[in-house]
């Protein structure tokens, strides 16, 4: 059993090389990554619907690579007369085993150009780019600015404190994924890199295997389309669990880390707190182009729920900050400007809820 794993794993490792050949470099285990889930995968898929639906799947599998790899059309032919030979119920099937290939093909990809950038930061450089997977980031980018086109460190600075980049949330049904496969793919997107960690033991290993096994099951088995038409209040709910899931957590860090490429080129001197270098927009129940579910009242509902889910968050945040912010010492500046808002918190007391620590 063991050896029929190792050539089917060598199998599928071969077919990703011949789609992927100017992507592998020593430090690219995106192959390996995405091996991987697909050998997972396909494991589940036969437990599922059987070998011969997992022969299929593969065949197809194999079949595009040829083609894409060698543009030989006989291999185009044969791939077509497979699918048109299924039956509706296997086509069903073998379209959703597709597309969810291609959603672990992404999240292996997610996790390999999270491991380039610690590779990179290793180094102390960033690695060729004719074998990088995606574009630059932010220091690799204002390095080429100060080195490459000359431009001095204070211009940059300047620049990035008078540019906005306003990111403005749709709803398009088409585009939508449910919140339930985007926290599943999280999980297996969090056990795929923990499984590649060095210090991980043989135990550890084995249960994360295993949790990723029931992770791409259970993605797999959840249906990928929403049944029930959304309404403008519904896709305003899925919109904001991206401030839940990542934005809340991740805009931070972003300007902590162009923060740190500002100080790498000689810059001591944060972005101000205040300088609009990210904010977000919404078209989600206030597009007037034609929809006719979205009304005043509607749009007023969902101004009223992104406010509340707004003051949530923050009301997290400040919960966790109250046991972070232990120091009972302070300057005497720090003092006189704790006892104002103490004051006027005083004032506005009515308003808030009590918090008994």
């Amino acid at each position: 059993m063991a050896a029929r794993n190792v050539e089917k794993m060598a199998s599928i490792d071969a077919q990703l090389r011949l789609l992927v050949p100017l992507k592998i470099s020593d430090d690219d285990k995106l192959v390996e990554y995405d091996a991987l889930l697909l050998d997972r995968f396909l494991d589940i898929l036969q437990e599922l619907h059987g070998q011969e639906i997992r022969e299929t799947v593969q065949e197809c599998y194999e079949l595009s690579a040829q083609y894409e790899g060698k543009n030989d059309t006989k291999k185009l032919e044969e791939l077509g007369n497979v699918l048109t030979r299924l039956d509706p119920g296997d086509s069903i099937v073998v379209a959703k085993a597709f597309s969810h290939m291609l959603n672990l093909a992404n999240l292996a990809e997610e996790v390999q150009n999270a491991y380039r950038r610690r590779i990179k930061l290793k180094k102390g450089d960033f690695a060729d780019e004719n074998s990088a997977t995606t574009e630059s980031d932010i220091e690799e980018t204002i390095k080429r600015l100060v080195h490459d086109l000359k431009k001095s460190p204070e211009e940059v600075f300047d620049a990035l404190k008078n540019q906005t980049v306003d990111l403005v949330l749709t709803a398009h049904p088409t585009q939508s994924v449910r919140r339930s496969l985007l926290q599943k793919h999280g999980r297996i997107r969090n056990c795929l890199a923990q499984l590649y960690a060095k210090d991980i033991t043989p135990d550890d290993k084995q249960e994360l295997d295993e949790a990723l096994q029931r992770e791409i099951q259970a993605a797999f088995r959840t249906d990928e389309i929403k049944r029930t038409p959304p309404t403008p209040q519904d896709e305003m709910r899925a919109g904001m669990s991206y401030f839940h899931e990542t934005i809340w957590k991740g805009v931070p860090k972003f300007l902590r880390r162009v923060d740190t490429a500002l100080k790498n080129i000689g810059i001591n001197e944060r972005v101000p707190y205040n300088a609009p270098l990210i904010q977000f927009s919404s078209w989600m129940g206030g597009d007037r182009d034609g929809n006719p579910r979205v009304t005043p009242e509607v749009t007023r509902d969902v101004c009223l729920l992104a406010r509340m889910m707004a003051a949530n968050l923050h009301y997290s945040q400040i919960e966790e900050l109250m046991f972070e912010l232990s120091m009972w010492r302070c300057t005497d500046e720090l003092r006189v400007r704790s006892d104002e808002l103490h004051r006027n918190s005083k004032r506005d007391a009515k308003h808030f809820i009590g918090y008994n620590s």
